[in-house]
């Protein structure tokens, strides 16, 4: 056989990744904004909370884009039914993983200290008048703190820089 002619062969599958890695990447295609404020409480005051949420129906998941109370950049699955959105997230017990940062490199949690036993979190939206209920509980199923909050859907054009 041909020298050349194998090593031409051999470079076909080298230039196929090559041509794979340099298309350019595509965005996530998200349906719905949703920008929520109100209160976590718990045994300790009310508290204010934000939360920002980038809804994808294709895998049904929600993307955590902005919170006081929850980890930026967590996806949630969440359920779509008529009357509501509802998900729920298994959080590492604490000490388990390192603390959440954003991206400036603040601490994410700033919480009451038995909010550090948070295991779960359950959420569901209201469809139609946009009210959040939420609860935070810990390994044994009991209540830390609940979530009050209403959300507004924002748009692509409405959600600051930088957009996806």
């Amino acid at each position: 056989m041909n020298t050349s002619f194998a090593n031409r062969f051999r470079a076909v599958p080298l230039a196929g990744v090559l041509v794979l890695t340099s298309m350019p990447a595509v965005p996530a295609q998200f349906h719905l904004y949703l920008k929520c404020t109100g209160t976590l409480s718990s045994s300790a005051k009310p508290t204010p909370a934000q939360l920002e949420l980038a809804m994808r129906d294709n895998n049904l998941t929600a993307l955590i884009q902005k919170s006081d109370v929850l980890p930026v950049g967590e996806r949630m699955k969440y359920v779509a039914t008529e009357q509501a959105y509802t998900m729920q997230m298994r959080t590492p017990v604490y000490g388990t993983r390192g603390t959440y940062y954003d991206w400036f490199r603040g601490v994410l949690f700033v919480w009451h200290p038995d909010l550090k036993k948070l295991a779960l979190t359950r959420i569901s939206i209201d469809r139609q008048t946009g009210g959040l209920e939420g609860e935070l509980l810990n390994i044994e199923g009991s209540v830390l703190g609940k979530l009050a909050m209403q959300c507004t859907p924002q748009s692509m054009d409405d959600v600051p820089a930088p957009k996806f």
